[in-house]
């Protein structure tokens, strides 16, 4: 049986926060995602909400607002879980993309983080994600990057699981 996203972060909470004299923490979002039907397990713990592309639109996905790891040994975490992200692309990301500055210390903001990505049509994961990295270059329009910028994105589908099995030799 594999270990919950809830119970990794509780966990890891638990050694990264013991003798944490200087309040150091850090955000993730941990899950996994079962690639025959699309369901999607995980746990938020601190960090910014996904967002989920579907239907001509996109939302941040709610979540239980889990505390940072590190703070508060002891901790525990809830997980959730979403029944399909099938066909839907599943946006995950630091805060260096929403609170990108420019020269003016203007933040890229989530709304218009929102407003890319329902004006741009989906291509793929990558295309999504360099669509991204290039409007935030021209947000900062020179300004050093503030913060670190990582983003992730993914889309499961019945190709991606025919693929799966094509390697497996199924």
């Amino acid at each position: 049986l594999k270990m919950q996203p809830a119970e990794i972060a509780t966990r890891l909470n638990d050694e990264l926060g013991a003798d944490n004299d200087q309040g150091m923490f850090v955000t993730m979002f941990l899950g996994y995602v079962d690639l025959t039907d699309g369901h999607l397990c995980f746990c938020n713990a601190g960090h910014n909400p996904p967002v989920l592309l579907a239907d001509g639109g996109c939302r941040f996905l709610e979540m239980i607002p889990n505390a940072p790891i590190g703070l508060w040994p002891g901790l525990e975490y809830e997980g959730e879980e979403i029944d399909s992200v099938m066909d839907q692309p599943l946006f995950i990301y630091t805060d260096g993309l929403n609170e990108a500055e420019n020269r003016q210390q203007e933040q890229f903001t989530d709304e218009r983080l929102l407003e890319l990505l329902e004006s741009r049509h989906y291509e793929s994961a990558r295309q999504t994600v360099e669509m991204l990295r290039e409007e935030v270059e021209k947000h900062r329009d020179g300004a050093e990057p503030n913060d670190d910028l990582t983003m992730l994105c993914f889309k499961v589908t019945k190709k991606t699981i025919d693929t799966k099995n094509d390697e497996k030799g199924a």
